[in-house]
Order: C-alpha cells, then sequence, then structure tokens
C-alpha cells in the first residue's frame, strides 16, 4: 500500500495573515509562561534545598526533595529554552 500522506506538507497559513500572525504570538505567549513558570518552580526547589540544609535543624529528606524539584525543574527549563530545536530536529528526523 502506498504511504496516502506522502508529498503532502503541512500549510499553515490556511487562515491567511493575520490568523497565522494570531497564532504564532498565541504560542510565543504559552512559551513565555511555560518558561516562566519553570523559573519559579526552579527558585522554590532551591529554597527548599537551602532550608533543609541549615546548620541548626538540618533535614536530609527535605533537602532531598527539594533537590528533585530543582532537578525537573532545570530539566523543564532547559527543554523550553531549547524547544525550537527540538521540534525541528524531530521534523527534520522524521520528514
Amino acid at each position: 500500500m502506498d504511504n496516502p500522506l506522502d508529498g503532502i506538507l503541512p500549510d499553515f497559513s490556511f487562515g491567511g495573515a493575520e490568523f497565522t500572525a494570531l497564532w504564532q504570538k498565541l504560542i510565543a505567549a504559552l512559551w513565555a509562561i511555560g518558561i516562566l513558570v519553570s523559573i519559579g518552580f526552579l527558585i522554590f526547589g532551591i529554597v527548599a534545598m537551602a532550608g533543609a540544609s541549615g546548620d541548626t535543624n538540618p533535614n536530609p529528606q527535605a533537602h532531598a526533595q527539594g533537590r528533585r524539584k530543582a532537578v525537573w525543574a532545570g530539566i523543564a527549563l532547559a527543554a523550553l529554552a531549547g524547544l525550537a530545536i527540538i521540534v525541528g530536529a524531530v521534523l527534520s528526523f522524521a520528514g
């Protein structure tokens, strides 16, 4: 069986120039919000680590939880920062 999608490429200009500008601004805004949220979680994770490793009352469990939050927030931030490269790489390998 032949590939029914062979030679068909996605075209995002179906709604005209104004619609294209609108969805691009919407995607950029969502991307920026995601970056800000991941930065917030990274800050909270680092603060939790700092608060749990004080000299007066060290708490290894709380430090580990804060570290885990900070690591995942850092991974999310790195993925969001490189989102354009990741999507471009996926599309170039798939296409």
